[in-house]
């Protein structure tokens, strides 16, 4: 496999993981006290990996990882809340279809041509969303409300999400990590201002560990994306990444008990022959 492929695949996984222990976290905590205090862990790892990967960054750099970081924080933020308020099958899924599309534009819009086994392969990711959001239960009909604002949210999210892969994806190759550190810098600035005006508290009482390794592992899978981005194709390494899901439904079956469906287990597959395809495409 391609090394940068298996960088994406990596990120992947640990966005999906960091994502669920995210949702769980929020569930029980304000989702901005969480979104703060993952950020600031992450913001601390980042220092520790600097340490291996380092370069000279440009203006522009600065620029991209800063509005990625607005743009991820945010995303992030709407994602722990849509995971908190919904069923995490439905809204995970929801959101890395929205995020998926973004690179896919920007990168065929800057000159990139996947194969065709790759257009197989993102072709293959962008059904697996549906397929592996399919709980098989109805959701509530006494609550339109709470259904519309996750889906709402998800959304939102997942252009967010997009946003912050396409920035990070324009980082030019001999940057370092310093854009990355730029871009936790400002969702943590940001999110430290808003719990300033609303006199919220900044700690996660009762869900410490969750928010501390979801901002950890938040960070070791930006490393990951920004590692695979700056030697693979924007269009292909997002599709890898944006099926970050899969990995969060697995945890969902492992920690909440919640079962597959058939037309989960059959997005499950999916996603594994399009991660295939785009890989040897």
């Amino acid at each position: 496999m391609n090394p940068a492929y298996a960088s994406a695949v990596l990120s992947s996984v640990v966005f999906g993981t960091a994502d669920f222990l995210g949702g769980i976290a929020a569930r029980r905590a304000s989702t901005l006290t969480v979104t703060f205090a993952s950020g600031a862990a992450g913001l601390l790892s980042l220092c520790v990996a600097a340490l291996f990967i380092r370069g000279v960054a440009l203006p522009q750099d600065y620029a991209w990882g800063s509005l990625g970081g607005l743009c991820g924080g945010l995303g992030v933020a709407l994602l722990y809340r849509a995971l908190a308020i919904g069923p995490v099958s439905v809204a995970a899924p929801v959101v890395s279809l929205v995020a998926l599309t973004l690179p896919i534009i920007v990168g065929v819009a800057l000159g990139e041509r996947p194969s065709l086994l790759a257009c197989i392969g993102m072709a293959l990711a962008a059904g697996s969303f549906p397929l592996i959001s399919n709980t098989g239960r109805r959701e509530d009909a006494s609550d339109p409300r709470a259904r519309r604002s996750m889906i709402v949210m998800s959304l939102m999210s997942g252009a967010l999400v997009g946003g912050f892969l396409v920035c990070i994806g324009r980082v030019s190759d001999s940057a370092g990590l310093a854009p990355l550190f730029a871009a936790r810098m400002t969702t943590v600035v940001v999110f430290a201002a808003i719990l300033l005006v609303r006199r919220e508290t900044p700690w996660p009482r009762g869900v410490v560990l969750p928010t501390l390794a979801a901002g950890v592992l938040d960070s070791f899978a930006n490393v990951a994306y920004f590692i695979a981005v700056q030697s693979g194709p924007l269009a292909i390494v997002g599709t890898i990444v944006s099926l970050a899901p899969a990995a969060t439904v697995l945890l969902a079956r492992i920690v909440l008990r919640e079962r597959w469906t058939a037309p989960q287990r059959v997005g499950l597959a999916f996603a594994g022959a399009a991660i295939a395809c785009v890989s040897l495409g």
